[in-house]
């Protein structure tokens, strides 16, 4: 359901279309969720550094940086969405009381969360120093011209698609430029890990592809029309792309470094594994 409004000059469909109450209180709860699981990790994130050996603990606390940055920012998409909606008779109109919703604060919240998640991952795969700053430049520079172009076109969605498209092919080049750059860390990972752990980053670079891959498809939605469905399920793939490149990868991440620490000796993180396979090979050696 289309309203006419002049509210395309705020370039995002939900100031657009009116929801249905089911919408609408769909769109509340996948915001809530997002903004709750960011939060409710950033403290797990912190306590399991403690596990790791020095030089890895960084890694984790870069996650719960990130889950702090991306926690905020998706509460305040959260509030803006309940801020712009207004019951009307049986629909939730857009643009209550002159406020207008936008996504571009994820693009803001990204270009501060995209450069960490990728000098995460270098981190993790213990890099020398200046391979590492190297790499993580290289990585950092094409994800953010990524990010400026694309929100520079989805302010086409509300009917300019060629803008929406040309920019979003521009920024799909610098999204393969980043790729390239990733599959170079993740070639380093394995040339860099122990035996036992080869295989974690080829599993990591096809997550990336999978995860990452989310986000080009929500970007493309408004062109299948502008409904209310497509505003919830734009939200949702938004939210779940967040949570799987954000929240699991630095899971992921953090596992791989715990064993990494185990597998150097180190005792807590050997501790914290003993239960597993490579956790009781690692106490057994501890114990000859």
């Amino acid at each position: 359901m289309v309203l006419p409004s002049i509210a395309e000059q705020f370039g995002s469909i939900e100031n657009l279309v009116a929801l249905t109450p089911g919408q609408y209180t769909t769109g509340s709860l996948i915001l809530m969720v997002s903004y709750g699981a960011h939060f409710a990790f950033l403290l797990f994130f912190v306590l399991m550094s403690f596990q790791l050996a020095p030089r890895y603990r960084i890694v984790p606390i870069m996650s719960a940086v990130v889950m702090a940055s991306a926690g905020l920012s998706l509460l305040r998409e959260a509030n803006l969405w309940q801020e712009s909606y207004a019951l009307v008779g049986t629909v939730y109109a857009p643009l209550a009381e002159n406020t207008s919703f936008t996504n571009a604060f994820r693009y803001g919240n990204w270009t501060i969360t995209v450069p960490i998640l990728l000098t995460q991952l270098a981190i993790a795969f213990g890099l020398p120093r200046p391979e590492l700053h190297k790499r993580s430049l290289r990585m950092i520079i094409p994800a953010v011209l990524m990010i400026w172009t694309g929100l520079y076109g989805q302010f086409g969605e509300t009917g300019d698609y060629s803008r929406l498209n040309i920019w979003g092919v521009i920024s799909t080049v610098f999204f393969v430029w980043l790729i390239l750059e990733v599959r170079g860390v993740i070639s380093a990972g394995v040339s860099n890990s122990p035996a036992e752990l080869k295989p974690w980053p080829k599993n990591i670079w096809w997550y990336f592809l999978a995860t990452w891959g989310i986000y080009p498809i929500a970007y493309a939605l408004p062109q299948l029309g502008q409904n209310g469905d497509i505003v919830v399920i734009r939200q949702l793939l938004f939210s779940i792309a967040d949570i799987s490149s954000k929240l699991i990868y630095g899971l992921i991440l953090s596992r791989y470094v715990l064993r990494r620490s185990a597998l150097e000796g180190y005792v807590p993180a050997a501790e914290a594994l003993e239960t597993s396979p490579l956790g009781s090979a690692v106490a057994s050696k501890r114990g000859d």
